[in-house]
C-alpha cells in the first residue's frame, strides 16, 4: 500500500479554486480544512448520521462566505449534485441548515442554522428523557427479579435521570456564559 494514501479517504479534498464570490483559501488552508471537513465527517457517521452530512456539515461551518449555493457545494466537496441535495434535505430537517436567498441572486443558499447547536441538546435532552423512561420501565416489569438481575437496568437508569436533570443547569450556565438566551 502506497504510504501517501489515505486510509479511508475515498474522496479528494475540497478543489482551491476560488469560489464565485472570489473568496479563495491559501493552499495550505485548504488542506488543512480538507482534513477537518474529513474527520468531522467520519464522526458524524459514528454518531449515526452519513459521513457525507457530516462533510457538508462541517464545510458550511468553515467555508467564505458562510451560505454557499448547492453548486459550490458540490464544488467544493467534490460530491454529486443529488448526494449534496439528499444530505442538504437531511440537515435542513434536523434544523442544523437552513435555506435563505440573497437579494438579486435567484439561487438558494445554504448556511448553518443559527440555534444550531441547541437543537441538538434539546433531541439529546429527549432522548435522555425517553431512555430514563424506558429504564422505569424495565424496572418495573422486572420488580419482583433479583438485585443482580435489576442491576444493569437501575445502574442505567440512574445515569439518565442524572443527565435529565443536569442538562437544564448545564444549558441555561451556557447561554449565561455567551450572554444568550435559551429560548
Amino acid at each position: 500500500m502506497n504510504a501517501d494514501v489515505a486510509v479511508g479517504n475515498d474522496l479528494p479534498p475540497p478543489a482551491p479554486e476560488a469560489d464565485t464570490d472570489g473568496h479563495q483559501a491559501p493552499g495550505d488552508t485548504v488542506a488543512l480544512l480538507s482534513g477537518f471537513v474529513e474527520d468531522f465527517g467520519l464522526a458524524m457517521d459514528s454518531g449515526g448520521l452519513p459521513r457525507a452530512a457530516g462533510r457538508l456539515f462541517a464545510w458550511l461551518l468553515v467555508c467564505d462566505p458562510p451560505e454557499q449555493p448547492a453548486a459550490e457545494l458540490v464544488k467544493a466537496l467534490d460530491s454529486s449534485t443529488g448526494g449534496v441535495s439528499q444530505n442538504l434535505r437531511m440537515l435542513i430537517h434536523f434544523k442544523f441548515v437552513e435555506r435563505v436567498g440573497k437579494p438579486g441572486d435567484r439561487r438558494a443558499f445554504y448556511q448553518v442554522a443559527p440555534g444550531a447547536w441547541d437543537r441538538v441538546m434539546a433531541g439529546q435532552h429527549a432522548d435522555t428523557i425517553r431512555f430514563r423512561e424506558l429504564g422505569e420501565q424495565g424496572l418495573a416489569l422486572l420488580a419482583g427479579a433479583p438485585p443482580q438481575r435489576r442491576a444493569r437496568l437501575e445502574e442505567m437508569t440512574d445515569f439518565y435521570a442524572f443527565l435529565e436533570r443536569e442538562m437544564p443547569e448545564l444549558m441555561r450556565r451556557y447561554h449565561d456564559q455567551k450572554g444568550t438566551t435559551d429560548d
